[in-house]
């Protein structure tokens, strides 16, 4: 009977704390606390300390399905392409911050091709291009549904996301944007 309650007790003193990294949470990021062990002397302490002193985070990896996301595990994106997603893959650097979260590392080099920055050559106008297929061009970042369709293809090739005379951000009328735009659409 000692030994049922010996195995069951450290089986649950090992479930406690692993509990939080199963759950996906991490002591400093989360609040969580993994749990004290009672007795420090027993044998099932001393296995149960040593096992959790080796377990190490997952590395951080570049994912989503155009390499625009830094995570510590897969995540499953639409297949959009925006014109921002090369800056990451030429510039981003993918890796856990001081509080343990992985994320792109904020560097001139990525700030600067993103549009955030003093990009060389002069300042940027405040305009970004946003929505889920970048197909908008707004002052700040819009939220829009996902869906795809051939016209948002003519603004990242031949769109120009700029203010225009009255300060308004919008796509700059151009003649190959609006050729692309009518024969996309099938007008």
């Amino acid at each position: 009977m000692k030994l049922f309650t010996t195995r069951h007790g450290f089986a649950f003193t090992l479930l406690l704390l692993c509990a939080p990294l199963l759950a996906g949470a991490n002591a400093a990021g989360r609040g969580h606390e993994v749990p004290a062990i009672e007795d420090e002397g027993s044998a099932s302490a001393g296995v149960v300390s040593a096992a959790a002193g080796r377990i190490k985070p997952r590395p951080c990896m570049v994912t989503g399905c155009s390499g625009q996301i830094c995570a510590s595990e897969p995540v499953y994106t639409t297949c959009e392409w925006r014109e921002e997603y090369a800056c990451y893959g030429e510039h981003g650097i993918c890796e856990r911050d001081a509080s343990g979260r992985c994320g792109w590392r904020e560097t001139s080099e990525l700030e600067a091709c993103l549009g955030g920055g003093e990009a060389p050559g002069g300042p940027s106008d405040g305009c970004v291009v946003t929505g889920c297929s970048g197909q908008i061009c707004a002052s700040e970042p819009v939220i829009t549904t996902c869906e795809w369709r051939e016209e948002y293809a003519c603004y990242g090739k031949l769109g120009v996301c700029e203010r225009d005379a009255s300060g308004a951000c919008g796509w700059r009328d151009t003649p190959e944007l609006d050729a692309c735009l009518e024969s996309a659409s099938g007008i």
